[in-house]
């Protein structure tokens, strides 16, 4: 094994600690290995850069809000975006920023993926064609500020996407894979939670219980138009005559999970 492959694998080993760390009480090893191969690897990112690309040319300006490990960024510049992330986590940007020397060395890590979140001040301007929330939303209290900062950083005609699981839906949830049953109090979702024999302080402290309706109406409540996010039909009554099958899977408040785009007016 080469000395760079070495380092790749201790670097792999060290973030699983870290996830286990982070997700004690709340992952068993298999989703462990899922995180790791869907989020620090590229599984997710690859679905995520197709949805996008569908109605956003090559060389956009992409802003990835959660950007996580940086694979979506990562990924997306190396299929012709210029695509940056927003990430508070001091350990992923760290980690993102060393794949991105790595990979990409002549990139600046610095500038590609920020540390403030969404209302850093380098990122003043309607400057962006998309702006992507990929399983962020739902780790945010208070989002209509962050919705409200996303509109104004989207130049005309660009679009928001978001991907969240959807807490009016009788699914699993998100990250503890224990079954749930919609609009479940936050008391009650701890006694659920350690009735799995799994610590509920995660949910607690960083989920918070978003839903489809929810975001629709708070993606409207800040001007922006509804569309379907994989071939970007736009929502609107004359769909419940036209596509049937598809308005009301996109409007049904129990689906399972929150997939959105919504485009600013041009």
């Amino acid at each position: 094994m080469t000395d760079s492959l070495a380092a790749i694998d201790a670097e792999r080993a060290e973030i699983r600690r870290h996830l286990e760390r982070q997700y004690a009480g709340v992952f068993g090893p298999a989703e462990i290995e899922f995180h790791l191969n869907a989020h620090v690897g590229d599984a997710f990112a690859d679905y995520a850069c197709q949805v996008m690309a569908v109605a956003t040319p090559l060389g956009s300006r992409i802003l990835d809000v959660g950007a996580g490990y940086g694979s979506f960024v990562m990924l997306a510049r190396a299929r012709g975006f210029r695509a940056i992330g927003t990430e508070i986590a001091a350990f992923e940007v760290a980690y993102a920023r060393r794949r991105l020397a790595r990979e990409r060395p002549g990139d600046d890590g610095d500038a590609v993926f920020l540390d403030q979140g969404i209302f850093h001040a380098a990122l003043d301007g309607a400057q962006f064609e998309a702006i992507t929330f990929w399983n962020v939303l739902e780790h945010i209290d208070d989002f209509g500020p962050v919705i409200a900062r996303a509109a104004a950083l989207l130049a005309s005609g660009g679009a928001i996407y978001v991907v969240c699981p959807n807490y009016a839906a009788w699914r699993n949830e998100a990250h503890y894979q224990i079954p749930w049953r919609p609009f479940v109090t936050r008391h009650a979702a701890s006694r659920r939670i350690r009735k799995h024999g799994k610590d509920p302080h995660f949910f607690e402290t960083s989920v918070f219980q978003r839903t489809n309706w929810g975001l629709m109406a708070e993606l409207k409540r800040h001007g922006l138009i509804l569309y379907d996010r994989l071939n970007q039909t736009r929502m609107h009554a004359g769909r419940a005559v036209t596509s049937p099958s598809l308005f009301l899977d996109y409007y049904n408040p129990a689906r399972a999970a929150v997939e959105l785009a919504a485009r600013k007016p041009a």
